[in-house]
């Protein structure tokens, strides 16, 4: 027994001393599948520079081609902008032409509208003067287009002013005479006998405005 226990005690002193002269015997892998990478910086050297130059290369690529998409796009604005102020300069050229010709147009319009309600005062002063009594005399005249016309008028004798009314009226064109009551500077007979005696009043007149149209001289 004691020989056992001697020579286990050999056994494991002689195992100690070999672990201890030889280290790699404590060398344990504790993790499993563990390999072992080794980088050789001189044997890959060649491949880390072409992978540099590579991104490089790329990086220019890109850079360059950003700045020539820049400039293009730059260029397009421009040309886009001259051509969008050339068609607005167009098209306030063609506004103002556009704006000449209305209004040249509104004109021949306007004077068509004018030529064709358009009186004839010399053929109306014609036709007053044809049928007026030659003791009748007109110091005024206002009137429109529409055929009423005021007339201020004076005459001899009252006998004058009713004669003349009937004159007026007995022209077809002639719609209605209103006379106002004359006034003399003169008074009872002498008024009425006096030849040289001068009584003003007035005449509102309306005849036919077709009358004096151009289509109807």
């Amino acid at each position: 027994m004691l020989n056992f226990k001697a020579k286990l005690n050999n056994s494991t002193l002689k195992s100690r001393a070999d672990s201890s002269q030889n280290p790699k015997v404590l060398e344990v892998n504790l993790i499993k599948n563990e390999m072992r990478v080794d980088f050789d910086v001189r044997k890959h050297l060649g491949t880390l520079l072409f992978s540099l130059a590579v991104t490089a290369l790329f990086v220019a690529e890109i850079y360059f081609g950003l700045n020539w998409w820049s400039a293009y796009e730059n260029e397009r604005v421009l040309a886009t902008e001259a051509k969008f102020n050339q068609v607005s300069k167009e098209i306030k050229d063609m506004k103002s032409e556009s704006d000449q010709i209305l209004a040249f147009k509104q004109r021949v319009d306007l004077a068509d509208s004018l030529l064709a309600n358009h009186i004839y005062w010399t053929n109306f002063f014609a036709w007053l003067e044809k049928n007026t009594l030659s003791t009748v005399n007109y110091n005024g005249f206002s009137g429109k287009i529409d055929g009423n016309y005021d007339l201020q008028a004076s005459a001899d004798t009252f006998r004058d002013i009713s004669w003349q009314t009937r004159a007026l009226l007995a022209d077809p064109s002639v719609l209605s005479v209103k006379v106002d009551s004359g006034s003399s500077q003169l008074a009872g007979d002498a008024a009425q006998d006096n030849p040289d005696g001068s009584i003003s009043f007035s005449v509102n007149l309306k005849i036919n405005p077709q009358l004096f149209k151009a289509n109807n001289q």
